[in-house]
């Protein structure tokens, strides 16, 4: 194994990030914007992560009450 070489812990073992399959999934709603990266082995997800944008955010008088 390289340590130079960035690996991800799968069921198979130690394997490279390079030949894992990348997917970026995005989804776009009125209320949020998230994107999910996904890393694939073999068709098994051996790596997660996501990311979402609120389109909405919190309205003042909702922090105001909850200070109150």
């Amino acid at each position: 194994m390289d340590i130079n070489t960035p690996h991800v812990w799968t069921s198979k073992g130690h394997v490279p990030e390079e030949s894992l399959v990348f997917e970026p999934i995005w989804e776009d709603t009125p209320e949020y914007v998230k994107l999910r990266l996904v890393y694939k082995l073999d068709g098994e997800i051996v790596k997660e992560s996501a990311h979402v944008l609120s389109k909405r955010g919190i309205s003042s008088e909702a922090v105001q009450q909850s200070l109150v």
